[in-house]
């Protein structure tokens, strides 16, 4: 009776004009299907002892790897950003499958809810804002320090006709320091940047991605040198072993006050489609996928990053010198996917932090642990 009283209600309610239907996150099975339609379920009978499970029988598809776009799937995506949800952008047109992905689309490789950010064919704009709470530090002379930070970024998008895809982005960032006591630090620095990235389609189990970003870091006190010019560069290979495990190996080189290299490497394991583990360096990520609500699909992340930046500054001398910021940052956020736009906010505890300079004409210091905010907006 319950039953028949909760499919009445159903069928009689009625749709949204202009509403973006959400996806449900999992399918029924036919078990639960037929005892909703008030029919007798079916089973099927269950494998013999020692046989591999169903769903890994055929791992991958019978023609595995097309070489041709998926029309029916509406993006691919960014290795390097976060999760992206079910409901469609306005901004999406076909695309090819990515080195995250067994299916090519906002899905990661379990459901079509879970997975990485999309690349969006086209401009795609993104603003951020962050506040690191000035801090005591080690040097009396500096006494506290923090600063409160706004990026900028307009990315464009566009497939090659090899197949990859190139994406271009400038860049503006922007760093309002507050609480040193020494003149020997400028109120502010900018950045301004381009960055380049070549993907390729991740028409197999292995693909690849390679970034290039040059980029101008300065208060802008003095004429621009060297110091001010940074020329960073990393490449990645991404390789499914398994429809739950990706590997990733890499190489990056950061341009700073002093050059450091990283490995680009690590492990993405999807073990459902509820959470993902991207266990990597030097930036990882756990993400659990909370569900669709208050118009939007919505994710819980926990991030523990290595950050360093560098700018060229005017001493009160006249002499030009380097400054370089390192720390790292454990971070617990929201993230919203709103169909035309997605927001995020985090909370962040960033530890390690030190303050280098190239020449020594300043004196370097290592700032306490500190609490930091920082959200954004992407359309």
């Amino acid at each position: 009776m319950l039953a028949s009283v909760w499919m009445v209600l159903l069928s009689v309610l009625p749709g949204q004009a202009g509403h973006t239907e959400v996806p449900p996150i999992y399918e029924f099975s036919p078990q639960l299907a037929a005892a909703i339609r008030g029919q007798t379920p079916t089973f099927e009978p269950a494998p013999a002892f020692g046989s591999p499970p169903p769903a890994y029988q055929q791992p991958y598809p019978q023609q595995p790897y097309p070489q041709q776009p998926y029309p029916q799937q509406p993006t691919i995506i960014d290795p390097n950003s976060s999760f992206q949800g079910g409901l469609p952008s306005p901004y999406a047109i076909p695309q090819y499958q990515d080195p995250f992905l067994m299916d090519p689309s906002l899905a990661g490789p379990i459901t079509p809810l879970n997975g990485p950010e999309p690349f969006r064919f086209g401009l795609t704009p993104r603003f951020q804002f962050g506040i690191l709470p000035k801090t005591g530090t080690n040097n009396p002379d500096v006494g506290s320090f923090g600063y409160e930070s706004y990026d900028f970024q307009l990315q464009y998008t566009a497939p090659l006709s090899s197949g990859w895809i190139l994406s271009h982005t400038p860049q503006f960032g922007a760093r309002t320091f507050e609480g040193p006591n020494t003149s020997d630090i400028p109120g502010s620095v900018y950045r301004l940047g381009w960055n380049f990235q070549l993907a390729s389609p991740g028409n197999g189990p292995a693909s690849y991605q390679f970034n290039f970003n040059p980029s101008i870091n300065s208060d802008f006190a003095n004429s621009l040198s060297s110091d001010a010019w940074q020329f960073d560069v990393n490449g990645m290979m991404f390789y499914r072993s398994t429809p739950e495990f990706m590997w990733v190996l890499g190489f990056g080189f950061l341009d700073r006050v002093h050059d450091i290299y990283l490995p680009y490497a690590g492990v993405v394991w999807t073990p459902n489609d509820r959470w993902e583990f991207r266990l990597l360096f030097p930036k990882g990520r756990i993400s659990y996928f909370m569900g669709n609500f208050l118009n939007g699909s919505h994710w819980l992340y926990v991030d523990n990053e290595y950050h360093v930046e560098e700018y060229q500054i005017g001493t009160p001398s006249g002499q030009r010198e380097q400054m370089q910021l390192q720390d790292y940052r454990l971070s617990v956020g929201v993230r919203s996917d709103h169909g035309w736009y997605d927001k995020f906010f985090e909370f962040g505890y960033v530890y390690g932090r030190n303050v280098d300079f190239k020449r020594g004409i300043e004196h370097g210091f290592d700032g306490d642990d500190a609490f930091q905010f920082r959200m954004g907006v992407e359309f």
